[in-house]
């Protein structure tokens, strides 16, 4: 006899409407704050922007490196069933275009592409964080499945992640006509071309990262919102000119009320910290825009308008950007200042300047050093990209060029991190660069007899 997962696999993939269904659930799964929790807490947590008032032990613990095994924000599940998402729309696919008549094959490699892009941000949001991961390729949906997969090395995760985004970015659409909801929620050139760059960067492949910005740049798709509306349309209204990829609010509005609300922001978990906000000084991006000064509270999110109004517990139906205009031109700058054969110190100002002068209303002033360029870059995504996730990446990203010839950049989150007994201690935890690398959930070891603890967390 069958199993019973099989007769369901076999009744259901029969036509495209059932597979765009299967499409839509990949997105549904990722629209979830399982998900975006951690998308989110795991890019800024490690980093020196966000302070706990009153987060729990688990979300404490990350926020000072000090990470074990048995940490239950560590647990990548929600990331792997979006992943087997994917995978069983790959999988069956084929099959429902061989029985619908009316199912192109043009509409067959788009959804897929948009399946194969999205299990590539959920590879590309894993590697960052734990290095090494399994890499599953085939859909966990009967007996045959290997339920034990050990880990890949971080090289070959990227290339795969390399090897499919390169594929599937010609069959996905330009746009999609029905909203800008619709084109900013869905995977499209842009979106594939924007993971492309930032694994590109990330592994240090500064050349093929200027040429994926430079194919985003020219699809004459993006551009920078005006700097007077640069908190109401990329963030309180969401879907810009300037996004390029944004989950539409579901349950992701609960990763951002209960991260930086909870019915009133001066009750929020988490906020800013103080002395970021003096490095907004005539800045669009400053009071009220990326944080509330007075009630020291994150108001990216939280925040209605420039008065300083705040969301009611209720309001929360901000989308969820992954990737926007800004970020992709200070990607292409940093690839500027880095590669050896395509090196422009020149182009990297104008692409940071593009970001500064959109905020400031005046030129970033003249820079013309590889490493003053460097830092002007890294100030400009702290301020650009505040509480998007980001942070954490950046600084480790920096950090570690060159067998972490930077690695100060780490320590020194130590003392933003500590009172005025603990420095030494927590800059124990900071110390250790294996630490910058999370710990496999215990569960999934113990589940496991293939997979092997992350090397800090060993014993």
């Amino acid at each position: 006899m069958e199993p019973q997962d099989s007769l369901i696999q076999q009744e259901f993939w029969q036509n495209k409407e059932q597979v765009s269904a299967a499409l839509a659930g990949c997105y549904a799964s990722m629209n979830q704050s399982g998900f975006t929790d951690r998308v989110l807490l795991w890019g800024e947590l490690r980093g020196d922007m966000l302070v706990s008032l009153r987060a729990g032990n688990d979300q404490n613990n990350m926020l000072k490196n000090f990470m074990f095994p048995s940490n239950g924000f560590t647990n990548w599940s929600t990331l792997y069933k979006t992943i087997n998402h994917c995978n069983l729309v790959l999988t069956y696919a084929d099959q429902a275009q061989v029985n619908d008549l009316s199912f192109t094959e043009q509409e067959l490699r788009r959804i897929k592409a948009e399946a194969i892009t999205i299990r590539s941000l959920v590879y590309s949001i894993l590697v960052k964080n734990f290095r090494e991961v399994p890499l599953i390729l085939t859909a966990t949906a009967d007996t045959d499945t290997d339920f034990y997969p050990a880990k890949n090395t971080e090289d070959e995760i990227i290339a795969q992640i390399i090897s499919d985004l390169e594929a599937a970015v010609n069959d996905l659409n330009l746009g999609f006509a029905q909203s800008p909801a619709h084109d900013k929620g869905k995977m499209t050139k842009g979106a594939a071309l924007a993971i492309l760059a930032d694994i590109y960067l990330w592994d240090e492949q500064y050349d093929n990262c200027i040429d994926a910005t430079t194919r985003l740049v020219n699809l004459n798709k993006y551009n920078l919102v005006d700097g007077a509306n640069w908190f109401n349309d990329i963030f309180f209204e969401g879907n810009s000119d300037e996004g390029i990829f944004e989950l539409q609010f579901s349950d992701i509005n609960a990763t951002l009320r209960n991260a930086f609300q909870v019915g009133n922001p001066t009750y929020a978990p988490f906020s800013g910290i103080f002395e970021l906000y003096n490095e907004f000084p005539d800045d669009v991006r400053g009071n009220f825009a990326t944080y509330g000064m007075f009630q020291n509270t994150v108001f990216k999110y939280a925040g209605v308008d420039a008065t300083g109004v705040y969301r009611g517990a209720d309001q929360y139906y901000n989308t969820f950007i992954f990737y926007r205009y800004a970020d992709v031109l200070l990607m292409q700058a940093e690839a500027y200042i880095l590669s050896t054969t395509n090196k422009d110190l020149n182009k990297a100002y104008a692409l940071i300047n593009q970001v500064h002068e959109r905020a400031v209303g005046t030129p970033l002033e003249q820079i013309t050093t590889e490493g003053e360029l460097l830092n002007a870059l890294l100030l400009e995504r702290q301020k650009e990209l505040a509480f998007e996730g980001k942070r954490w990446y950046d600084l480790l990203r920096f950090a570690k060029r060159n067998d972490f010839e930077n690695q100060y950049l780490i320590l020194d989150l130590a003392a933003v991190k500590a009172g005025p007994d603990d420095y030494e201690q927590i800059l124990s935890y900071f110390s250790e660069k294996e630490s910058y690398y999370l710990p496999i959930y215990l569960n999934e070891v113990n589940l496991n007899p293939n997979l092997i603890q992350n090397p800090y967390y060993e014993n």
